[in-house]
């Protein structure tokens, strides 16, 4: 599993179904409705997401883990991030500058980012996710 599959996982009519009731949703439960499918999925095998934060004025994400392993929890901050949408085109996400509080897992972020291991930008394929991201970025 590359990191962008997350954001391009197939669609199918449940997936339409989800889209209305997401939208029906108010703000903070789309964010806790995020983070659980992010605990259930993507972080399942590595620990789990008890905090998110995102701030549109500002352009910041915080992510609150706590990751198997590790004694204190972990907060990785995307500043400046971008969301592109680009007219007949799938919208593309751009982290901006990530940190995070370990030294070594920062190094580590920032090297898979500039070895391309973590794209510099992200098409969103799925119309699920794309509304999920239009909604919460």
């Amino acid at each position: 599993m590359q990191f962008s599959d997350f954001f391009n996982a197939g669609s199918d009519l449940m997936d339409t179904v989800k889209i209305v009731f997401f939208r029906m949703l108010p703000r903070g439960a789309q964010i806790q409705k995020v983070r659980a499918e992010i605990n259930q999925g993507l972080l399942k095998k590595y620990g789990r997401l008890t905090g998110l934060e995102i701030d549109r004025e500002n352009k910041t994400i915080r992510a609150d883990l706590e990751l198997k392993g590790e004694r204190e929890g972990v907060r990785i901050k995307l500043s400046n991030y971008q969301l592109i949408q680009a007219t007949g085109k799938n919208p593309r996400f751009e982290p901006g500058a990530i940190e995070v509080s370990r030294e070594w897992l920062d190094a580590v972020f920032k090297t898979l980012v500039k070895t391309g291991v973590i794209p510099g930008q992200m098409e969103i394929k799925n119309p699920l996710h794309q509304v999920v991201v239009k909604c919460l970025l």
